[in-house]
């Protein structure tokens, strides 16, 4: 289950200290405007050491395109693009050869495969999710060119117990970057630095939420039955590192279900934008649940981890709901009057 998608396909791969990691991306039709520039850009945002919030790993993932993109175009082959790993200190994880992890996947994954890459995390380490990054970035030129209005913007709106006031309609990736917490709301986001940097400080860890808002769908994305959008982009934001749980609609969800019926469907923002299993032409509204990260204490201040993965997990889930939506839009292409 290395490959995501139907259509518009991702398949990942590397592990955090091998030579590399990448992407491979296949469905993609040919004719798409795509350089290494815009790759580029899009791992920026998820690299490490972007900040003092982040994990002090030095890595500056420069990707090389290795395929199917012929002046500046996609061929509709297959697009290979591939990161090296550069600042490993596989030395600092000899420990853990035998030595499981408390709130990893140390255990279950030996179980299961019976040997493993136990150098920082192997396959099950975050740093994946720059595979992940790279395919978004291709759904996302594929995007721009067949619906160009539009738009797919994560930010953070919790950390720890402090909530950020969600923001307008309109909200843009320039305005999230803003601050290197990417929480849109200014107060909110110098109380979340202090309390990231003095959890980081600590040998302790933050979770919290990061909302995704995609505005500008047609009506129609998504199938009525097993193929609903909001399960496709529950499984795509799902499958992401430390998450524990997705919700869609109104951002004070957990109020709403408590109305009766009369004013909870008074209310457009509780369907999240997806009604029947089909996108209905309204924003799109997800919530991410992050747990706090499970390297802590002495594990903690003696490597080189995020004390709180939000702020990185941003582009993450961008890039994951730009993968369904590509993916969702060649089946609306392929099967527009399937029931």
């Amino acid at each position: 289950m290395n490959t995501f998608g139907t259509l518009f396909r991702l398949t990942s791969f590397g592990e955090s200290h091998g030579p590399a990691l990448g992407a491979v991306v296949d469905g993609c039709p040919a004719g798409v405007l795509l350089t290494a520039e815009v790759l580029q850009a899009a791992l920026d945002r998820r690299r490490p050491g972007q900040s003092a919030l982040t994990t002090a790993r030095a890595e500056a993932d420069r990707v090389e395109l290795l395929s199917g993109v012929y002046e500046d175009k996609t061929l509709g082959t297959p697009i290979a693009a591939l990161v090296r790993n550069q600042d490993a200190r596989s030395a600092d994880y000899e420990r853990l050869r035998h030595e499981d992890r408390p709130g990893h996947a140390d255990a279950a994954w030996r179980a299961r495969f019976k040997h493993r890459d136990h150098r920082g995390g192997g396959r099950t380490s975050a740093r994946e999710t720059l595979s992940r990054v790279l395919g978004g970035a291709v759904a996302e030129a594929l995007l721009r060119r067949e619906l160009p209005q539009v738009r797919v913007v994560g930010w953070v709106s919790q950390v720890g117990a402090l909530k950020a006031q969600h923001p307008v309609l309109g909200l843009t990736r320039e305005a999230v970057d803003g601050h290197p917490t990417r929480c849109p709301d200014p107060a909110a986001a110098a109380r979340m630095e202090a309390d990231i940097l003095a959890a980081k400080e600590a040998g302790d860890s933050l979770g919290g939420t990061v909302d995704v808002r995609i505005e500008g769908l047609p009506v129609g994305l998504g199938e009525p039955v097993f193929g609903k959008l909001k399960a496709q982009l529950a499984s795509a934001l799902g499958s992401v590192n430390a998450v524990s749980g997705v919700t869609w609609g109104a951002h004070d969800f957990a109020d709403a279900v408590a109305l009766p019926g009369s004013a909870f469907h008074a209310r457009r923002d509780v369907y999240g934008g997806i009604q029947g299993g089909l996108s209905s032409g309204e924003p799109v509204l997800l919530r991410t649940w992050f747990k706090p990260v499970s390297t802590l204490g002495a594990h903690a201040k003696g490597g080189r981890h995020d004390p709180c993965v939000l702020p990185r997990a941003v582009p993450v889930l961008e890039a994951m709901a730009s993968l369904v939506l590509a993916d969702a839009w060649l089946h609306f292409l392929a099967f527009p009057h399937r029931p």
